[in-house]
């Protein structure tokens, strides 16, 4: 083999190895975002279910355990999130939240606003996503009164 005719060939391997490289990342990025809309969708459903039992029950479907969460989105949630009790909520088609992935793979709501959390947390662009990405303003209630 000649010179030429190695460049050639080690040229083409590199182009190949990249092209799977890229390749890689795509179908990883696809799947990373695949799996944060599927828990949007979640928590949009979940956020339907919980206000309708809310109307009806006065209070929201949750299990007795507090849960530490430390990434709190909403400047008006307090300090008390609970395990949402999903065998509460009629007509529930989720992706996640059923403990499937683990002791963590469990939706979660905030005592004061209402705000659902997934505990687990789904990475996309290597950032971590525990509940949609709303715009939440402080709602100062004491003017109500």
């Amino acid at each position: 083999m000649n010179k030429r005719r190695k460049v050639l060939i080690l040229v083409l391997l590199i182009s190949i190895i990249l092209i799977f490289v890229i390749i890689y990342k795509l179908v990883q990025n696809g799947i990373e975002l695949n799996k944060l809309n599927n828990v949007y969708k979640d928590i949009d459903i979940i956020e339907e279910r919980v206000s309708i039992y809310y109307l009806n029950n006065g209070n929201i479907p949750i299990k007795n355990n507090r849960i530490d969460f430390y990434y709190s989105i909403n400047p008006n949630d307090n300090n008390n999130f609970y395990e949402i009790d999903l065998e509460k909520l009629e007509n529930l088609s989720i992706n996640y939240g059923k403990k499937e992935y683990g002791n963590d793979d469990i939706y979660i709501i905030n005592e004061q606003s209402h705000t659902v959390y997934y505990l687990k947390g789904t990475n996309y662009n290597k950032e971590k996503f525990y509940a949609r990405t709303l715009k939440y303003e402080k709602v100062d209630l004491n003017q109500y009164k």
